[in-house]
């Protein structure tokens, strides 16, 4: 698998045109990340490393979500065809800087969850499920039993990564 953590930015999803133009999905939330890159470094799905490709030319691919990059090492539809299924990656220090209050999900993965109230600990925090309103944070038990905590200020008082826990208040009802 990877050298190293890295991060999913985008997936190239096949080719555009006759010159060898690559149609790049972004698979996050910051795609205009992308217009800052100078190459992309892509890898195979089963995570070994395929190549680094200098980037010459990148557009939005307007209504499809995706953006067209020209490179300089592609200069036909075949070879940018081959690299259906690249991903891009980065490494974390890489990543978007986020703003106050914001955490990437890989670093609250694995954070023991604190009852805010009486500082028993609940669990791991070891899923993060998003919906439409707000995320929802699964913990697991020592006993492998999972529970649901909706990701809002009422119930969310205090995330401490470099310390390794997150501190929640437990609403009626809501840790049965």
């Amino acid at each position: 698998m990877f050298s190293e953590e890295l991060v999913t930015v985008g997936r190239i999803v096949g080719a555009h045109g006759i010159k060898g133009e690559l149609r790049l999905l972004p698979l996050t939330d910051f795609p205009e990340r992308f217009k800052d890159m100078d190459y992309l470094d892509v890898y195979r799905p089963n995570g070994s490393f395929w190549c680094r490709l200098t980037i010459n030319s990148m557009r939005e691919h307007v209504g499809k979500g995706q953006f067209i990059v020209g490179v300089d090492e592609i200069v036909d539809r075949d070879a940018a065809e081959s690299l259906r299924g690249g991903l891009v990656m980065v490494k974390p220090q890489e990543r978007v800087e986020l703003p106050d209050g914001f955490y990437w999900i890989d670093d609250l993965l694995g954070l023991t969850v604190v009852d805010y109230d009486t500082g028993n600990n609940l669990g791991t925090l070891v899923e993060i499920m998003p919906t439409g309103s707000n995320d929802v944070y699964v913990v697991e038990t020592e006993k492998g039993k999972r529970h649901m905590l909706p990701a809002i200020s009422e119930v969310v008082k205090e995330i401490n990564i470099d310390n390794g826990f997150v501190k929640v208040h437990l609403l009626e009802g809501l840790w049965e």
